[in-house]
């Protein structure tokens, strides 16, 4: 099974797409996304796609999928992110700029879907590039 399509297809939806539905046709209904720069680290798929939701309701953001290693049922992604800061983010207002950060995600295939996901990418540098004040504490 070509486990690099699912991810490819899961990390490349078009930034004006529903990112709810990809959730829904990509992952599995028990999927669990861990993800260390949102409030709550470990999360199911509808707390993803609220999470989700307030990121895109504050930037216009595309990813592209620069590299993906498969072994078994594991997907490996280097990827990027291109946006703009254009409403409301965490307390900081849009300020119009754009932005560019890195980062890397884990995926766990079962059947054809994403049932788990591990993502590590730079909020902090993003947020930096739109102007956003530095994050004090936890």
């Amino acid at each position: 099974m070509d486990t690099r399509t699912p991810a490819r297809r899961f990390l490349e939806e078009p930034a004006a797409h529903d990112r709810e539905s990809v959730y829904a046709h990509h992952c599995t209904a028990d999927y669990t996304e861990h993800d260390p720069n949102m409030e709550q680290e470990t999360m199911g798929p509808a707390e993803a796609t609220r999470l989700y939701r307030e990121v895109r309701d504050a930037f216009e953001v595309t990813h592209t999928a620069q590299s993906l290693v498969a072994e078994g049922d594991l997907v490996r992604a280097r990827f990027l992110i291109h946006g703009r800061h254009t409403g409301d983010y965490r307390g900081n207002p849009p300020s119009g700029r754009a932005f560019e950060t890195t980062g890397h995600v884990t995926l766990r295939i079962q059947h054809g879907r994403i049932a788990e996901s591990w993502f590590n990418y730079d909020l902090a540098g993003a947020l930096e590039q739109v102007g956003a004040p530095p994050a004090t504490g936890p």
